[in-house]
């Protein structure tokens, strides 16, 4: 009884050389990926709007219960809208480490965006809500290089949403007149890298001119429209 009470997870010692930066990091996107295709089924199941925050709750609520589902040992605590150290700005999804000696600082964060008929679409790209674009310029997420996004598909296919969004990358690439901000590397575009069911992943990188640093978005389309 003992030896199955252990964790199976154990936090990195802060000078342990053996350790990558974005271990934790890697182990919240690894949850992600296993958990994040039962939502479509669990979001139909107890839907009530179609509203993003409505959503990003139910999302929470979500990896919530499939972490204290587990049996194994994950100290870390999904939550919505975290606050920002140095900006008024909100994410809609941050993911902090349970532990009294770290400060409670996002070590990722989300932003979300429905992909509807009803929505402002191009959002998910730029603009003053613009979800990449708050991530690039710093808005979102100054303080780390690896960030998320989910989008909430409510028509169509993920895959016509996909070639949307890298159409509207494109095009800032050739039109962009606003010198403050880069799009023409051709990382910029997403790349998918696995398919769940009901959940495309992809990931994108994308250069903080203002920071001179990159980053990486990993970005989860979720269909909500399919019947489950």
């Amino acid at each position: 009884m003992l030896k199955d009470s252990l964790p199976s997870y154990q936090n990195p010692r802060p000078n342990d050389l053996s350790v990558e930066s974005n271990y934790e990091v890697d182990v919240i996107l690894s949850f992600v990926d296993k958990n994040i295709s039962g939502f479509p089924v669990y979001y139909q199941s107890i839907k009530d709007s179609q509203k993003e925050n409505r959503i990003s709750d139910f999302l929470v609520h979500h990896f919530e219960l499939c972490k204290n589902e587990t049996e194994c040992y994950f100290p870390f605590r999904f939550s919505k809208n975290p606050t920002q150290t140095e900006s008024d700005k909100e994410t809609d999804i941050g993911v902090f480490v349970m532990l009294r000696a770290q400060k409670p600082i996002p070590i990722i964060e989300f932003e979300a965006k429905r992909l509807s008929d009803s929505s402002n679409n191009k959002e998910y790209v730029c603009g003053l809500r613009g979800g990449i674009e708050r991530f690039k310029r710093g808005h979102h997420s100054s303080h780390i290089k690896v960030c998320g996004m989910f989008g909430y598909v409510q028509n169509k296919t993920s895959a016509e949403w996909i070639e949307n969004i890298n159409t509207w990358i494109s095009e800032l690439s050739h039109n962009n007149t606003d010198s403050s901000i880069d799009w023409t590397d051709s990382k910029e575009l997403l790349f998918k890298i696995e398919s769940y069911s009901f959940v495309e992943k992809l990931s994108s990188s994308h250069q903080r001119k203002l920071h001179k640093e990159n980053i990486v978005i990993w970005h989860y389309l979720i269909d909500l429209v399919s019947k489950n």
